[in-house]
C-alpha cells in the first residue's frame, strides 16, 4: 500500500505565521491579532457549538477589509515566507520512496498555494482556507467602517498586553469579542466571520484528512499527520486513536499531549527516520526506535519522543524542550497558538 502523510503547513513546512504577517501590514496589527488570537483559543476550549480552533482566519477579516488589504497582498507577504529547513528536502525525499503527499491547513490559499509550489506539491493536493477577500471587502459600507474602527482602536488600547497570549487580558477580551463578533458585527454587511470564511481548522481538518483516506482507499490507521498547534490537535488524536501516527513537530501544549510522537528540531529532515520506521515496522518499530535514541546535547536537537501514555512530569519536560526549539524556529510566531 502506498503511504500516506498529511502536513500541516504553518509550523511544519513554514515558520511564518502567514495572517500574523498579513495583520503586520496595519498599524499595530500584531498587537491586535495577538487578541483575536487569545479570544480564538478561549473559544475553542469553550467548545462553541460551530467553531473550530483556527478561525482567527475569519475573525481578523474585519480588520483587513478596513484597511482595504487585498489578496494580492496577502500573495507578496507570503512571498517572504521562510521554508522550514529541510522541508524540501524531506518532500523531495518522500516523492521517490513513493509516499502520497497533502497540505492540509488552515491557512489562506493565498499563501498555502504559494509555498506548496515552492515545495514542489501540486494543487490538487493542498487542502486550505478558501479566502474571497477582495469581493467581501467591496460589499463594506461607510457606517461599518466606522465600527470597525471603533472596534479595532478599543482592542490595540484596553484589550492587549504584552501577556495576553497567557491569559492577562481574558476576563476583559472574552466579553467585548463575544458582543463585537457575534451581536454586532452580524448587523453589518460583513455578517458573522465564521459563515462568511470556513476555516480549515479543528474537525474541519479531521473532515479533510479523512475524504483524503477515502480517496485512497485506506484507513485513518494508515495515515500519518505531521502538526504544531491547537489548529491540529483534534486530527492529531483522531489519527493516535485509529491507530495512525500522529507527528507533533516543535509541538505546542494544545497539540503534544495528543500526539503519538514528538520531534523537536530546527530540521524537517529529521522526521524521515521516524516515517521510514514506520513504514517499515509500524508502530511498535517506530516506539522500538524512538526508546533507543540517545537524547542529543545540542538545543537545536533533534529529539524524539514516544508520546502515548505521557503524562505528569515526564510530558512537562517534552513540552519544555519542544518550546524550546518552536522559538528556534518559528521567533515571534511561536507565542501564537
Amino acid at each position: 500500500m502506498t503511504p500516506l502523510i498529511c502536513f500541516d503547513l504553518e509550523g511544519p513546512l513554514s515558520s511564518q505565521d502567514n495572517a500574523y504577517e498579513v495583520m503586520g501590514l496595519i498599524p499595530n496589527g500584531h498587537k491586535a491579532f495577538e487578541v483575536v488570537s487569545r479570544y480564538d483559543d478561549l473559544l475553542a476550549l469553550e467548545g462553541r457549538e460551530g467553531y473550530e480552533p483556527g478561525d482567527t482566519l475569519a475573525l481578523i477579516l474585519p480588520f483587513l477589509i478596513r484597511h482595504e488589504i487585498t489578496e494580492e497582498s496577502i500573495e507578496q507577504v507570503s512571498k517572504r515566507a521562510h521554508i522550514v529547513t529541510g522541508a524540501a528536502e524531506l518532500i523531495g525525499r518522500l516523492k521517490k520512496k513513493g509516499w502520497d503527499l497533502y497540505v492540509v491547513s488552515t491557512s489562506y490559499e493565498q499563501h498555502a498555494l504559494q509555498v506548496a509550489d515552492r515545495l514542489g506539491l501540486a494543487s490538487n493536493n493542498v487542502v486550505c482556507t478558501r479566502f474571497p477577500l477582495d469581493a467581501l471587502r467591496r460589499a463594506v459600507s461607510g457606517q461599518d467602517l466606522a465600527l470597525l474602527k471603533e472596534a479595532e482602536e478599543y482592542i490595540i488600547e484596553r484589550l492587549y498586553h504584552e501577556n495576553v497570549g497567557r491569559g492577562a487580558r481574558d476576563r476583559l477580551i472574552k466579553p467585548y469579542l463575544d458582543d463585537f463578533y457575534w451581536r454586532r458585527l452580524p448587523e453589518t454587511a460583513i455578517g458573522a466571520p465564521n459563515r462568511r470564511i470556513e476555516v480549515v481548522g479543528g474537525r474541519r481538518k479531521v473532515w479533510a484528512i479523512e475524504r483524503i483516506a477515502r480517496q485512497h482507499e485506506t484507513y485513518l490507521r494508515e495515515v500519518v499527520f505531521v502538526g504544531d498547534s491547537i489548529t491540529d490537535a483534534q486530527a492529531a488524536k483522531v489519527i493516535e486513536a485509529a491507530g495512525g501516527l500522529s507527528i507533533a513537530f516543535n509541538g505546542n501544549a494544545y497539540i503534544v499531549p495528543y500526539a503519538t510522537v514528538g520531534v523537536a528540531s530546527t530540521d524537517l529532515v529529521h522526521l524521515e527516520v521516524v516515517l521510514d520506521e514506520w513504514r517499515n515496522s509500524g508502530r511498535e518499530g517506530v516506539k522500538r526506535k524512538i526508546e533507543a535514541m540517545p537524547r542529543p546535547e545540542a538545543d537545536s536537537g533533534p529529539f524524539y519522543d514516544w508520546l502515548v501514555g505521557k503524562k505528569g512530569r515526564p510530558l512537562s519536560r517534552v513540552l519544555a524542550v519542544h518550546r524550546t526549539v518552536r522559538a528556534l524556529v518559528r521567533g515571534e510566531a511561536a507565542k501564537l497558538g
